[in-house]
């Protein structure tokens, strides 16, 4: 049975990212990308569900099973907030799927502790990741496990030898990163890694190949960035940038684009319901499946993904996000995860890992970065919360 469950995780990634597809294969949500998103995210939703039964029924039958009790505080505590939830009347479908996310970290951390597991799959599997999500990138699919392909860029770049075997892969690369970075996040998160590759991790480069890295490869994009000029403009990345900065005074600390705006006016009304709220909502939050009305936004972005505004599920600052939902008890829960993971991967950074582990670390510090800004991009993203119990796993 354990062996069959080891199987089962690499053909459920595998259904995940095949999911992503199926929107735009089949012009679902009449083209609108907004749309094709969430339908994206609902049939990789459902689909995962015997997955995830699975996993519990392997704890379960196991006579062993040591539940850590953190994991028992994080189950109370969640039990709360599903009453909580029910309690305010919150919309039942949207209940059920903020619990089933938040019970994400809860199933892949018993996937590995529990079931008997182990991430020799993980390691050998991880290379297909990349390619696949590589694939769905260049046919212009959106993934749901956002900046994946940022990982490929960074194995293609410093992991993956000059052989001849390799030039395929060589040749498709600015084309990916062409396809990846499709907003200022991507290109900042793109630049920490190469940043951290650079200046603290002698392990990937050494000394010799950072001086051949800066007079070959360097040279050689700085090239190809000149003759596709014009492309580069067109990225969301290079226009999302450019459109912050124009809009942004960092000596008054205001900044008028539309979308640190949005996120702003989200942090303003989350702050005002804070306050206007009881003792009780205030400590546990509003519940699984609350909302804001966010009728006042001008972010066409939101208008586009929500046929309520009002009733708005999705807050992108993590901070205010788990305030809103999970109150001042759950800030506190994100918070020191958030912490404690950003150490443990710095940490398992300085050691000799497989090129997956290491590529792992990169991926968890740039989604929980990234929450700050957009929470949504790591909470529902499978792949990631089991990168998270894989990199738990090899340090215990």
């Amino acid at each position: 049975m354990f062996l069959n469950l080891n199987k089962s995780v690499y053909f459920f990634f595998i259904v995940c990212f095949l999911t992503m597809a199926i929107p735009s294969i089949f012009n679902l949500g009449d083209g609108n990308v907004f749309k094709q998103d969430y339908l994206s995210k609902r049939i990789m939703t459902v689909l995962s569900f015997p997955f995830f039964a699975f996993i519990l029924y392997n704890v379960l039958k196991n006579d062993k099973t040591k539940i850590n009790p953190k994991i028992i505080f994080y189950i109370g505590f969640f039990l709360i907030v599903i009453l909580l939830s029910f309690i305010r009347g919150n919309k039942i479908v949207l209940i059920v799927t903020d619990a089933f996310i938040a019970l994400l970290p809860i199933f892949f951390y018993l996937l590995l502790f529990n079931t008997g597991v182990t991430t020799d799959g993980y390691k050998k599997n991880f290379k297909g990741y990349l390619i696949l999500s590589s694939i769905l990138v260049l046919f212009g699919v959106k993934l749901q496990f956002s900046y994946f392909t940022l990982i490929t860029i960074i194995y293609i770049l410093f992991f993956l030898k000059w052989k001849l075997e390799n030039i395929f892969s060589f040749i498709l690369l600015p084309i990916i990163a062409y396809k990846s970075l499709i907003g200022k996040s991507a290109l900042l998160m793109l630049f920490f890694i190469i940043f951290y590759i650079f200046i603290f991790d002698s392990r990937i480069l050494s000394k010799n190949k950072k001086i051949y890295f800066l007079m070959i490869p360097a040279v050689l994009l700085t090239v190809l960035s000149i003759f596709f000029w014009e492309q580069i403009q067109e990225t969301g990345s290079y226009r999302n940038f450019v459109y912050f900065l124009r809009n942004a005074d960092f000596t008054n600390f205001t900044f008028k684009d539309i979308s640190t705006g949005h996120r702003l006016y989200e942090a303003k009304i989350v702050l005002d319901n804070f306050i206007n709220n009881n003792f009780i909502c205030k400590l546990f939050g509003n519940g699984f499946g609350s909302t804001i009305d966010l009728s006042g936004t001008v972010d066409s972005a939101v208008l586009g993904a929500n046929s309520n505004t009002k009733e708005v599920r999705n807050i992108h600052m993590g901070f205010f996000a788990v305030l809103s939902r999970y109150g001042v008890i759950g800030v506190l829960i994100y918070l020191n995860f958030s912490l404690k993971m950003i150490l443990l991967c710095f940490k398992t950074l300085k050691k000799k890992n497989h090129f997956s582990i290491t590529l792992g670390c990169f991926y968890v510090l740039i989604l929980i970065f990234d929450s700050f800004i957009s929470f949504p991009h790591m909470m529902s993203n499978f792949l990631f919360w089991f990168i998270c119990a894989v990199i738990f796993y090899e340090n215990k």
